[in-house]
């Protein structure tokens, strides 16, 4: 719980630095580039492969881009859905926050036992999670009437990572109990499809701003060199 407490407080930070200051659209949209090419990058390099010793290739990559469609389906909805007379409704930008927390919590109690893979997640996730505060605390200081308000949403959208982080013990050994062996690798592909939407979803919006995608392309050579490093025999 202790990584899920950190990314908590990173984004709870972000927000109130997001109302109280402001942000720099192009410096977070950089950073949070750098997390997203890293998931993208466990996902591709780390999770399938390993979600195919046990599922085949087809089936891993299936799955775990599967997983990245209907969130990406579900993103999609719920943006556009927030807009009405050019003006943000919170529910829908809150709800997609706190689904994208709870995942984050999630994935890092779901890598928790995988050293390497463990860390880089926290890493990644840390480096999304610290834009993703500064703009909703941004927009909950311009958007709302209250930005008090906006702030205490925000902080409960938030929230959700350490709830992620409490259900998947618990959902795993539910899982194991019900479908044994297969759990771990659907696990790992909901992880990974969840990493694959992440990462594109950080510079889709923001891929015309300078640096953006040379960052992204960065940080993803890099998780998949690490990976190279670690394949056995090389």
């Amino acid at each position: 719980m202790a990584a899920a407490w950190l990314l908590t407080l990173l984004a709870l930070a972000g927000i109130v630095a997001g109302a109280a200051v402001g942000q720099s659209r192009v410096f977070s949209a950089r950073i949070a580039a750098i997390g997203g090419g890293l998931l993208f990058g466990i996902g591709l390099f780390w999770l399938i492969p390993e979600i195919a010793e046990h599922t085949g290739l087809p089936g891993a990559a299936g799955l775990s881009l599967g997983v990245c469609g209907l969130l990406s389906l579900c993103d999609h909805y719920l943006e556009h859905a927030g807009l009405k007379a050019s003006r943000i409704i919170w529910a829908p930008l809150l709800t997609a926050a706190a689904l994208h927390s709870f995942l984050d919590g999630w994935s890092v109690r779901a890598l928790a036992t995988k050293s390497l893979a463990g860390v880089a997640v926290v890493v990644g996730l840390a480096l999304h999670k610290v834009p993703e505060g500064l703009a909703l605390g941004w927009l909950a200081g311009r958007s709302m009437r209250s930005r008090t308000t906006g702030v205490l949403l925000s902080g409960l959208a938030e929230l959700c990572t350490l709830a992620g982080a409490w259900a998947e013990p618990k959902a795993d050994r539910s899982g194991i109990a019900s479908f044994g062996i297969w759990w771990p690798a659907l696990v790992l592909c909901v992880v990974a499809g969840s990493f694959l939407f992440f990462g594109f979803h950080t510079v889709l919006a923001e891929r015309k701003n300078s640096g953006v995608i040379p960052a992204f392309l960065a940080s993803l050579a890099t998780a998949g060199l690490i990976a190279w490093a670690r394949t056995p025999g090389v």
